[in-house]
């Protein structure tokens, strides 16, 4: 059996923005959030199951899942592979968006659910050891946990750190098949239950289509280019600076991708201003 990449955004849509395929993000959810019995996810309903951008740079969405459980929680649910160093703060902005959009004109706030976000992580965000960690705002001193309309957990996948065959609750095995189904060739034993088995068989090579299959191809050489692009300008910022090697990069982002200037900004360490400036100066040479 052949297994494609769970962290690319193509597959990652597939297994958890499915309705037909709800019981696994409904399990992947359960394991993150670790609720007692009563207060678990039993339904979820997804929104924009149909929102697959190609490649890195499609502007279709601005998260991969986004979905509703029985009680009308709203959930943001995120697979980042190239490392931001605004990571925290965009969690935040999209969380404090998909909250302001939830009201009406006119209604009340009372009507307002809770937004929690889950962040999957292809690259330590944190300094914590955990693979697993949940962010609440609590009162400093007494812990008490009024304010209850945001939620961050974070699944840094490269620090987990043990063998399938050391794998024992439900989170460490989404983890595990998240980090590793791709270099897998059948289903481990300790994967053998429903949901695992369902999520396989949605990576299974030979289960997608000749369309979808170019868009995955599309998809993972465009992430190999852009990290091409930011290791040769790590290369060359040893030689030329940094900055004139990001501005390079910076030019040839603009040149040969869709990608808006927020995005390079973000990729390049460059300033707004920075990045229009060179825009400009593109723009002016295309115009002689």
């Amino acid at each position: 059996m052949v297994f494609l990449d769970p962290k690319s955004d193509i597959a990652f849509k597939k297994l958890f923005s499915s309705s037909e395929h709800k019981n696994v993000l409904i399990s992947f959810l359960n394991s993150i959030l670790a609720r007692e019995e009563g207060e678990k996810i039993v339904d979820v309903v997804i929104n924009d199951p149909n929102n697959l951008p190609e490649t890195p740079d499609s502007k279709a969405s601005a998260v991969d899942v986004y979905c509703t459980d029985q009680q009308g929680a709203n959930y943001i649910v995120e697979m980042q592979v190239l490392k931001q160093q605004d990571y925290a703060v965009r969690c935040q902005y999209y969380s404090a968006v998909a909250l302001g959009r939830q009201l009406m004109q006119g209604e009340k706030f009372e009507f307002l659910k809770p937004v929690i976000f889950v962040g999957i992580l292809d690259f330590d965000l944190l300094r914590a050891p955990n693979f697993l960690s949940h962010h609440f705002i609590l009162n400093v001193e007494t812990r008490e946990h009024s304010l209850k309309h945001f939620e961050f957990h974070f699944v840094e996948l490269n620090k987990l750190n043990k063998t399938v065959d050391e794998l024992s609750s439900d989170l460490e095995k989404w983890t595990y098949f998240l980090k590793n189904a791709q270099t897998l060739q059948k289903i481990p034993a300790t994967l053998n239950k429903p949901a695992f088995k369902e999520a396989f068989d949605i990576l299974e090579q030979g289960n997608w289509t000749t369309k979808e299959l170019n868009a995955y191809d599309r998809y993972i050489d465009a992430i190999r280019s852009r990290e091409n692009q930011i290791d040769t300008a790590k290369g060359e910022g040893r030689e030329k600076g940094k900055e004139e090697a990001f501005k390079l990069i910076a030019q040839d982002l603009l040149t040969t991708t869709s990608m808006n200037i927020t995005e390079i900004a973000r990729l390049t360490r460059l300033s707004l201003e920075e990045i229009e400036k060179i825009k400009k100066e593109l723009n002016t040479k295309k115009s002689k």
